[in-house]
Order: C-alpha cells, then sequence, then structure tokens
C-alpha cells in the first residue's frame, strides 16, 4: 500500500538516489545527469521556502518516489503539483498512477477541485502519462532554465 512521507534534509540520501536514477529527466530539465547532494539539499530546502509539501511515496518499506505540491500558487491562485518522479526500476510498473491517485484522494479531502503541472515540452512520456490520466493542455511558457512548459490542468 502506498503511502506519503513528508520530506526533509533527513531523507536527503533516499533522494539523491531516486533523483539521479532518471538521468533522462535531469538531462531534460537541467542539462545534467546526476544532481550532486548539495544541489538535492537546495531543492528541498527552496521547497520549503515557497510553501509547498514535499514527500517521500513509499510502498510498504520501499520508498518509489517523491511528491512535490504547492497548494497555492499566487501567481494564478492555482494549485500545483510541481513533481511527480518515480525511480527508475519501478517506472512502468503503476507506481506513476497510483502515486497519481493518493494525491487526487489528498486533494479532494483538502477540498481542492482542480491542479495544474507544467511538463518540460521534452518530456513525451510524461506527456503521454499525463494526458491518458485525464489531463488538458491549458497554456505554455518559458521556465527560469529557458526550457519550453506545457501546462497541463486536471479536474477531480
Amino acid at each position: 500500500m502506498l503511502s506519503l512521507v513528508r520530506s526533509s534534509i533527513d531523507f536527503i540520501e533516499i533522494e539523491e538516489v531516486i533523483v539521479n536514477s532518471n538521468t533522462f529527466f535531469n538531462l531534460i530539465s537541467k542539462n545534467k545527469e546526476k544532481f550532486t547532494t548539495e544541489e538535492i539539499a537546495e531543492e528541498i530546502t527552496n521547497t520549503k521556502n515557497i510553501g509547498a509539501e514535499r514527500f517521500l511515496v513509499k510502498d510498504n518499506n520501499e520508498f518509489v518516489g517523491i511528491l512535490e505540491y504547492l497548494l497555492f500558487n499566487p501567481n494564478d491562485q492555482s494549485t500545483w503539483l510541481g513533481l511527480l518522479l518515480i525511480k527508475k526500476k519501478f517506472q512502468n510498473q503503476g507506481y506513476g498512477l497510483k502515486s497519481l491517485q493518493l494525491f487526487n484522494e489528498l486533494m479532494k479531502e483538502k477540498g481542492i477541485a482542480k491542479y495544474r503541472i507544467g511538463v518540460i515540452s521534452e518530456n513525451t512520456p510524461a506527456h503521454h502519462f499525463w494526458n491518458k490520466n485525464g489531463f488538458v493542455k491549458i497554456d505554455s511558457t518559458i521556465n527560469d532554465d529557458q526550457k519550453e512548459i506545457i501546462i497541463y490542468e486536471k479536474n477531480i
């Protein structure tokens, strides 16, 4: 059974393994295959500083992914699923879908009826996943790393 465990700097080694198992995502998002412990620590800190919630996705005793969301983005007054990253060895085994379902239930409990995600335009597998799960393209933008981002929205 999947559960969410609040992440913190105490879990940095687990996060580092998960993040660095996804070299394709790392390359298209930041033009590098691996992130250092310091870069991941900075990401955890930045997440906390903007008010986002960051969790490790756990299946029984195994950490299988990272999930991060921002309940209220002041830029557009929307809820955002900022990151859903499944450890490479657990991809294509249903963990993405199960994590998404867990997130949808959490949002329903919080009274959220819809949320947004941003997907790097080059991330074809992610576009397929989000489209298959009912997300609708609503816009596009360029992020701080000069990457084109396709913005999707999902009603739950």
